[in-house]
């Protein structure tokens, strides 16, 4: 039996020893490996690049390294950021400078980039080890890196393969709107249509709620912003129709498919509408003074199936020091609003510099009463 032992050790031994490189002790016990002692924040506020820095203390935890490059890398773009020939190492690396080398304008800065930080060790053999998995062809060539995932899930803190992201702290409202100056009814009460069914009509109020359109009381920031509605056919929306005579659209405080709004108690609501209505918001104005500002807002559509003609789109009318511009905000239909129905979803379009104006419209398409869209909580806002 003892025999059978030693055997079993030895086979383990020698096909452990891959030249691949693709096992946990070589890689992380034998090979170049650098880890921070504690993993740094690597989420940094958009507004103010140029102080946020990555800070750490490197390490090398096999006492065999020369050298360590960090490259950042976004799409195609890549540059080497930073260089260390001794170890332990504290670091500090500002993130403005790494968007420079990657060529990235801050002001343009998309608030969803991921910066990869990619690793590359030489040890005192000369070997180079790369930050990247491996990743073998069908020809069992290595495409990839030299270092496992194993490697990296076993030191939580490595160094060789991470990324950065971005967040946007919360503004300050310049003006917007949630709905809680117009007036609601109970909420079964229709907006009756005054055209016919499928005729494409610049919607009216009538005399009773609910509200379709609402006009501002004043231009300060606690006065909420006014709307206009209008009605669009859209051909094979709908089965069984074509537009409505009398359907829930406008304004009204709807507890139905959740417990609360994100602002207050009411929200712009439609339902088996059978084309698009389309919203279209004052226009605000930016103060001179205010270089930075954004616009968002938040919907909640209905958790059911949606077709491909049934969903929203959505844009915002610019004017900035050079000109006028329009930006699509939202842009979603069939499976996409699946994706995130039942659940309210904020659009936003992070913060634009120089912008002097923002007018946005919202078009929403729907055929069924399932397929339902509430809108809430537009804000316009500065930097807090």
């Amino acid at each position: 039996m003892r025999n059978y032992f030693i055997l079993i050790i030895v086979i383990l031994t020698i096909t452990g020893c891959s030249p691949q490189k693709d096992s946990l002790i070589e890689i992380a016990d034998y090979g170049g490996f650098i880890s921070f002692e504690e993993m740094p924040a690597t989420s940094f506020n958009i507004l103010s690049l140029d102080s946020e820095t990555l800070e750490g203390t490197l390490y090398d935890p096999n006492e065999n390294a020369v050298s360590y490059r960090l490259k950042a890398k976004v799409g195609d773009n890549e540059a080497i950021v930073m260089e260390v020939n001794s170890f332990p190492q504290d670091v500090q690396l500002n993130v403005g400078e790494i968007l420079d080398a990657l060529e990235i304008d801050q002001d343009r800065l998309d608030l969803g980039t991921n910066i990869a930080l990619i690793g590359e060790v030489t040890t005192e053999d000369g070997t180079v080890y790369t930050g990247l998995a491996p990743d073998f062809n069908n020809d069992n060539v290595n495409e990839g890196g030299d270092t496992t995932n194993r490697a990296k899930d076993y030191f939580p803190a490595q160094a060789m393969e991470f990324y950065i992201n971005f967040f946007q702290p919360p503004g300050l409202k310049i003006r917007g709107t949630s709905f809680e100056e117009v007036s609601v009814s109970n909420n079964e009460q229709t907006y009756e249509k005054s055209g016919d069914p499928n005729e494409d009509e610049d919607l009216v109020n009538g005399a009773q709620p609910p509200f379709v359109n609402y006009e501002a009381q004043g231009d300060s920031g606690d006065d909420e912003i006014g709307f206009n509605s209008k009605y669009f056919a859209v051909t094979d929306i709908s089965s069984s129709s074509l537009g409505f005579s009398a359907e829930r659209i406008g304004v009204y405080s709807l507890m139905e498919d959740y417990d609360a709004y994100p602002d207050g108690t009411k929200g712009f609501h439609m339902e088996d509408v059978d084309g698009m209505i389309q919203i279209t918001f004052d226009t605000v104005d930016i103060p001179d003074d205010v270089n930075k500002s954004g616009i968002s807002f938040e919907v909640f559509f209905g958790n059911t199936s949606w077709e491909s003609k049934d969903g929203m789109y959505a844009y915002v009318n610019i004017t900035t020091d050079s000109g006028n511009e329009v930006i699509e905000m939202v842009n979603l239909f069939d499976d996409d609003v699946e994706a995130i129905a039942g659940q309210w979803y904020k659009f936003d379009t992070g913060f634009l510099t120089n912008v002097r104006s923002y007018q946005l419209v919202i078009e929403g398409y729907n055929g069924a009463t399932p397929e339902s869209i509430d809108i809430d909580n537009v804000v316009v806002y500065e930097p807090e």
